[in-house]
C-alpha cells in the first residue's frame, strides 16, 4: 500500500531502504537523505521507477528503487520518494504530462498522501443527522458495564452508576461514550447475547434519555449492535474488523447513518497475546485495516463513515505498541478518521511499574503524541485531565 513513512533517524532509514532491497551502497548513500518526506510507492513498473528517479533527482530530490531498477533487470520496484513538500508536490505537477506505466495513479496518490500527511483533510462524520467534527483531536470515553475489565471492572456494572459516569464524562468533554458489556482484555471469556444485552440496553437508553452526546457501543455481536442502535447507539466499535460475526455488516446496511470503528488485532481477545509476530509492523497492520475498509465499501458501507484503529495492546509486542505510536502519521495513508486507545493498557506498566489505575501518566503522554499527529480520536478512561491537556495543545497551536 502507498504510503508516507515516518522516519525518525538512519537506522530507521536504511531499514526501509533494506525492505526494499536497495544496494548497500544505496542504503549508505541515501540513508541521509531520508530526514525530509519520505513517500513509499509499492509495485512501481520499472519504466515508472525510472522516470520517478530521474524527476525527483532533477527537482534535487531523490528516489529509491530496488538494485536491478536501473539497468532494468527487475520487472518492477518498490519506490520511495525523498524530498520536501514542494518538491513532491512539483514532481506531481511533473507527472500530470505522464500519461503512461501507471504514473496518473501513482500521481493522485503523491497530491492525495501530501494532503493527509499535513493535515489538510478536515474530517466530519455524519452520524444519525449529525455532525461529528474531527478537525481536532476529540475524545472517546470508555464506559465499561462489566465485573471483569482489566482497569474498571465491576465500578459500573450497576445501571444507574453507568448512567451517571456517561453523563459525567460528556459534561467533562468527551464528544463520544464507549460502552461495553463484554471485557476484550487478554484471556477474556466471551458472554452470551442476552447477558451483554441486559448489561449495554439500559445504560443506552438512559444516556439518550439525558443527552444527544454520541453513543458507540463496543461489541463484536451483530444482534448486540442491532438493539444497541435501535434504541440510541450511534456508531460501533468491533474490535475484530467485522470478522467475529458475518452478519454485522448487515446491521451496517440496515442502519446507514451509522459509523463503524474497525481495529486491528492479531488473533482473538483469547490468543492474541500468545506469541504475537510481525515481519513488518506498520506495514501489516495497514494493509489489514485496507482490506476491511475495502470489504466494507464493497458492501456498500462509505469510506465517510468509517474509523480505523491499530489496536494497540490487541495481538502486539511492546515493540508493536512503541512502533504504532512512533509512527501513527502513517495511518493517515487510509483516508479515514484515526483512533487510538491506549488508556492505561499494561505496555505502560513495561515503561514504568504502575497498576492500571496508576497508568494516567503515560495515557496523557500518548494524547499528547496522537493530538501532535493529528489523530482524530482517543479513546480514555478518564476525561477531565485529557480534555485539557488537548486543549492546551490546541491554544499553543493557535496562537497566532
Amino acid at each position: 500500500m502507498n504510503r508516507i513513512l515516518v522516519i525518525n533517524d538512519e537506522k530507521a532509514a536504511a531499514r526501509e531502504l533494506l525492505k526494499i532491497n536497495v544496494s548497500s551502497g544505496g542504503i549508505e548513500s541515501m540513508a541521509p537523505k531520508m530526514n525530509g518526506i519520505c513517500l513509499k510507492l509499492e509495485n512501481v513498473r520499472l519504466p515508472a521507477a525510472n522516470i520517478l528517479k530521474q524527476e525527483m533527482l532533477s527537482l534535487g530530490g531523490d528516489a529509491a528503487v530496488a538494485r536491478g531498477v536501473v539497468n532494468g533487470e527487475v520487472p518492477v520496484s518498490d519506490v520511495i520518494l525523498m524530498g520536501n513538500a514542494m518538491k513532491l508536490q512539483r514532481l506531481a505537477g511533473k507527472l500530470g504530462y505522464q500519461q503512461y506505466f501507471g504514473l496518473p495513479q501513482i500521481r493522485q496518490d503523491i497530491l492525495r498522501l501530501l494532503a493527509n500527511f499535513q493535515g489538510e483533510k478536515i474530517c466530519e462524520m455524519n452520524l444519525n443527522g449529525r455532525k461529528l467534527a474531527l478537525k481536532s483531536t476529540r475524545l472517546m470515553g470508555i464506559l465499561n458495564v462489566t465485573p471483569d475489565s482489566f482497569s474498571d471492572g465491576n465500578k459500573y456494572f450497576e445501571p444507574q452508576t453507568a448512567i451517571r459516569r456517561g453523563l459525567e464524562m460528556s459534561a467533562e468533554g468527551a464528544a463520544i461514550i464507549d460502552i461495553g458489556g463484554e471485557s476484550t482484555r487478554p484471556g477474556a471469556e466471551s458472554v452470551s447475547i442476552e447477558e451483554e444485552l441486559a448489561r449495554v440496553l439500559p445504560v443506552i437508553k438512559g444516556i439518550r434519555a439525558e443527552s444527544d452526546v454520541f453513543i458507540s457501543i463496543d461489541t463484536q455481536k451483530a444482534a448486540v449492535a442491532q438493539q444497541a442502535i435501535s434504541v440510541g447507539a450511534d456508531l460501533v466499535n468491533d474490535i475484530s474488523a467485522l470478522r467475529s460475526d458475518e452478519k454485522m455488516l448487515e446491521v451496517l446496511q440496515e442502519f446507514p447513518a451509522t459509523g463503524i470503528i474497525l481495529m486491528h488485532m492479531q488473533g482473538t481477545p483469547q490468543t492474541m497475546q500468545q506469541n504475537p509476530f510481525y515481519n513488518d509492523t506498520i506495514r501489516e497492520i495497514t494493509d489489514f485495516l485496507a482490506e476491511r475498509i475495502a470489504c466494507c465499501e464493497a458492501k456498500g458501507i462509505e469510506r465517510s463513515r468509517i474509523i480505523i484503529d491499530p489496536g494497540i495492546g490487541f495481538g502486539k509486542r511492546q515493540e508493536d505498541n512503541l512502533l504504532i505510536l512512533q509512527r501513527l502519521r502513517e495511518f493517515h495513508s487510509l483516508d479515514c478518521a484515526v483512533m487510538l486507545a491506549a488508556s492505561r493498557k499494561s505496555f505502560l506498566s513495561r515503561i514504568y511499574d504502575a497498576k492500571a489505575d496508576e497508568r494516567e501518566a503515560g495515557t496523557l503522554a500518548v494524547t499528547a503524541q496522537a493530538a501532535m499527529n493529528g489523530i482524530h480520536l482517543v479513546r480514555v478512561h478518564e476525561i477531565k485531565n485529557n480534555y485539557q491537556l488537548l486543549a492546551t495543545l490546541a491554544a499553543v497551536k493557535e496562537q497566532k
